[in-house]
């Protein structure tokens, strides 16, 4: 356990300022709570930009016989196997691909990264909305069970 801050005074009666409950400490210095992110956090291996699981696409391996492995879109998140996460972006993928990210956090050798290209084009083209990442709405108030908060009649 350790904390910076700056004694005033030395012996071994000193404390460390504690930080109040409204985010100001007891010395007058500001403390704001670092940026987190809600939710699962995942890295994109394109950009290395991080951010939610439900904002990326998993890339898991498969085999595609031959000897051959296929790098797919496994857009309902529930193919064995290692995964790597990405973008739903084209230049991500291509960053990705110059990187040699995918066999990198995939741990193979060489990986044939069409399938995701052509499911990534086939999303920006708006061809199959069920290609889409699968994103999970929490519904509230009315909407949600369609009973007012009041008694049922």
């Amino acid at each position: 356990m350790t904390r910076r801050a700056r004694l005033v005074e030395a012996g071994p009666r000193v404390r460390l300022p504690e930080p109040a409950a409204d985010g100001v400490s007891v010395a007058g210095r500001v403390v704001t709570p670092s940026r987190e992110i809600a939710g699962p956090v995942r890295t994109c291996v394109g950009c290395r930009e991080r951010g939610q699981r439900t904002v990326l696409l998993r890339v898991v391996l498969v085999n595609g016989g031959e000897g051959s492995s296929l790098a797919v879109a496994d857009t309902a998140r529930s193919l064995p196997g290692r995964g790597a996460w990405l973008h739903a972006d084209l230049h991500c993928l291509e960053l990705a691909e110059r990187r040699r990210a995918f066999p990198r956090a995939l741990r193979v050798g060489q990986v044939d990264s069409m399938p995701v290209r052509e499911h990534l084009e086939s999303v920006q083209a708006g061809d199959d909305p069920a290609a889409r990442p699968s994103f999970t709405e929490k519904e509230s108030g009315l909407e949600a069970d369609g009973h007012p908060m009041s008694t049922q009649r």
